[in-house]
């Protein structure tokens, strides 16, 4: 596990959780421990442990209630019970319950470190199938947005391109109306000048909007990257540009702060890594909309030890601080139901590791939020 492994020691008998934690003392855990099970459902929320070890014969909630308890949550940490000697029908009710594994009291000290051993490598082999599952929806996604990009800039160029022709024909049409209306009587002439403004005003305003329309097609097209190598050398301010391109109408009345460093070309997958930017983006301009007050985003960028550091900066409303070490677990969303997936920032994650980078972040809920992605310079 990357993290350090938290386990949760619960047990209404201090000299019992003393006796349980000197077991588990040096063996890499970080360690937790709570007196019975109402103060276990709070620790549970602020520590977040990766597994429990829970008494069941408790005052107030016992360790089967506890059990049940914990397994409503969506990622519920395993949870090993402690019986009684001889309580075989109490174990097996836990383990139908949900219970990861028991002891029966009095137990072994090695037997106690194997069992949280293996608890922990489950966890771990978990939490790892859940990033591969979200590896393999982001390469869905990818393999989407090419299509629909390929498809979208075939389906408007075409359009597109009889606009300009029927744009350039207007602008011409104008001019010659202009010289024959030379030699016109005067109030030909006068009414003719009308309509070759018309024409001329209408024909700008149809090449403003042909230039829009081209933009967002280019736009498109250099934030998928199409036809081109996966793996290459790019600039990253060009991703970051044609990220906020894209989204030009979401940034309205946000104020973008461009802090970019002299920043060298890279080895990398830039559709990927405007994918990522597209998604902190996104989290950014949602982060200020939910704060209700004028938005700034920053963006930064620099190099920094050997690698090129890109950090976006919100004043939003920030992220709790026991969510912040969840944001990256996939399906976790704090968005709502049909409004978040949860695979946003589990996508960058994943971009920022097949990378060889990392993706940290700063936050205080009421304040805003700084993701910041350390790339290195050859992938």
């Amino acid at each position: 596990m990357e993290n350090t492994p938290k386990i949760l020691i619960i047990d209404d008998e201090e000299a019992a959780r003393y006796g349980i934690r000197r077991a588990l003392a040096n063996q890499g855990y970080e360690l937790d421990e709570a007196p019975d099970g109402v103060a276990a459902l709070q620790r549970i929320v602020q520590f977040g442990p990766d597994v429990i070890v829970s008494d069941i014969n408790m005052p107030g909630m016992d360790g089967l209630s506890l059990l049940r308890e914990v397994r409503r949550q969506k990622e519920p940490p395993l949870v090993v019970l402690i019986t009684a000697y001889g309580s075989e029908a109490v174990a097996a009710e836990a383990l139908r319950a949900g219970a990861y594994d028991y002891l029966a009291k009095p137990f072994d000290l090695e037997a106690l470190r194997a069992t949280l051993r293996n608890a922990v490598e489950k966890r771990r082999l978990a939490r790892e199938l859940e990033r591969s599952q979200a590896a393999l929806a982001h390469a869905e996604k990818m393999a989407s947005l090419g299509k629909l990009v390929a498809g979208v800039a075939h389906e408007i160029n075409t359009p597109l391109g009889v606009l300009q022709s029927n744009t350039n024909t207007m602008a011409r049409a104008a001019q010659k109306i202009g010289e024959w209306s030379a030699g016109q009587p005067a109030e030909t002439a006068a009414a003719l000048r009308r309509y070759i403004e018309l024409l001329t005003s209408t024909a700008r305003l149809a090449e403003g909007a042909c230039e829009r329309i081209s933009s967002i097609v280019g736009n498109l097209k250099q934030f998928a990257r199409l036809d081109e190598a996966e793996i290459q050398r790019a600039r990253v301010h060009e991703g970051l540009e044609s990220t906020l391109g894209l989204l030009r109408q979401e940034l309205q009345g946000i104020d973008v702060v461009r802090a970019f460093g002299d920043v060298p070309e890279m080895s990398c997958a830039p559709r990927e890594l405007n994918q990522l930017w597209m998604h902190l983006l996104v989290n950014a301009i949602e982060a200020i909309g939910r704060a209700g007050r004028p938005g700034k985003i920053r963006l930064e960028t620099r190099v920094q030890e050997g690698g090129v550091q890109v950090a976006v900066e919100d004043n939003g409303c920030g992220i709790p601080a026991q969510n912040l070490e969840r944001i990256f677990d996939p399906g976790f969303t704090t968005k709502g139901v049909k409004v978040g997936t949860g695979l946003g920032l589990p996508i960058c994650y994943q971009i920022a590791r097949a990378h060889g980078g990392r993706i940290e972040v700063e936050s205080r809920a009421d304040e805003g939020s700084r993701f910041t992605v350390t790339l290195p310079l050859e992938g």
